[in-house]
């Protein structure tokens, strides 16, 4: 809810519509990156540690946002929470297949991916509802922030994957020489 209602978050604070919307067009680009370095560093470190980290991000750039700190800021609040928001999908996706295995994969994904998408919908209305009754998006960022902290406390205990990634054959010979 936080992404949606960043350009009027920042306007209404004063700043003007061109910076507000070139912020959002870098939250764009943070979403891009956190998809990409969230794959990238569960290919090398333990997913608990990078979930957290992922979701430390965006309660860090809300927390910015809900500042009214003026200067970069703003900017780097935003591009927190993109960061955060690309990698979810991601980190969601790795742990059902470590933790659950393939054998139910798409029905549990499926599950989980519902619950993220209903998540996103009913996000933004507590962003808008939050304004309309107290004039500040300050309630639903205590809210948004206290379910990444959740989450964050749950990933926490997680242990060690019951099915991790299958170890890649060496390579024969034959496939050596044939580079």
């Amino acid at each position: 809810g936080t992404l949606t209602h960043i350009v009027a978050l920042l306007t209404d604070r004063g700043m003007p519509l061109k910076e507000a919307v070139s912020t959002l067009s870098g939250v764009g680009v943070a979403l891009i990156l956190g998809r990409v370095l969230s794959g990238w560093c569960l290919d090398r470190v333990n997913g608990v540690g990078v979930a957290i980290v992922f979701f430390l991000m965006p309660m860090i750039g809300i927390a910015l946002l809900a500042s009214n700190l003026r200067g970069a800021a703003p900017f780097i609040g935003a591009v927190l929470c993109g960061i955060g928001v690309g990698a979810e999908v991601d980190l969601m996706a790795f742990f059902v297949g470590r933790y659950f295995g393939l054998r139910a994969y798409g029905r549990i994904y499926g599950v989980m991916f519902a619950a993220f998408a209903l998540a996103n919908g009913i996000g933004p209305s507590i962003a808008g509802w939050s304004f309309d009754r107290f004039h500040s998006y300050r309630p639903a960022f205590a809210i948004f922030e206290a379910m990444l902290a959740l989450t964050c406390l749950l990933l926490a205990p997680l242990g060690h994957y019951p099915y991790p990634a299958r170890k890649q054959a060496a390579e024969t010979p034959m496939q050596t020489a044939s580079v």
